[in-house]
């Protein structure tokens, strides 16, 4: 038991790398009130939670009906996100500007905390180790998400805004571990 929830919990720590959204979450929310960040932080972590689970849920059948097998989705997936932690261990673009009212949803919900690499590892976590598991480990992990950012200033006041680069970084090399991981497992079945 202990081991099943420790390999659905930890990649999905990483994949969500909380501390790797925090700075975008800092930038995107310096100018908005106190209610609105409320706001903001409510629709992020209900958009990452509904998005999440739809595709984990979802995404077995549409994956069947276009003929698509684990194997390639682990395959796939991995490479993704290898790609984004190296996208992200060497720098990242600075995207888009969104409109106020849908921070929450994009880029907050979707892609920065349910990204690829969520996604992709959701999928993984139900296959392997059921629906209870992701929904024990993606309700913890969104909990931790949503402490970090409610309490965001705090926290790069503490460590400061280098330990918080330095983190991300870590988490970075961390997920394309977890993405070499995917590769083997795919070729392996």
């Amino acid at each position: 038991m202990l081991e099943r929830f420790l390999f659905s919990f930890v990649p999905l720590f990483f994949a969500f790398d909380a501390f790797g959204v925090l700075p975008f979450y800092l930038k995107l929310s310096h100018a908005v009130s106190p209610q609105r960040k409320e706001t903001l932080l409510r629709d992020s972590i209900l958009t990452s939670f509904l998005t999440t689970l739809l595709f984990a849920t979802l995404g077995n059948r549409v994956m069947i009906y276009i003929g698509i097998s684990l194997r390639d989705f682990f395959i796939a997936g991995g490479i993704v996100l290898f790609v984004i932690a190296i996208k992200d261990i060497v720098g990242r673009d600075a995207g888009p500007v969104f409109e106020e009212e849908m921070l929450g949803v994009v880029p907050l919900g979707i892609p920065l905390l349910a990204g690829p690499a969520v996604l992709t590892t959701s999928m993984v976590i139900v296959n392997r180790y059921g629906l209870f598991w992701l929904l024990f480990s993606l309700a913890l992990n969104l909990l931790i998400c949503f402490y970090v950012m409610k309490f965001s200033e705090r926290i790069v006041k503490f460590l400061g805004k280098r330990v918080i680069e330095a983190l991300s970084k870590i988490f970075s090399l961390i997920i394309a571990s977890i993405a070499i991981m995917f590769v083997r497992k795919g070729l392996e079945l």
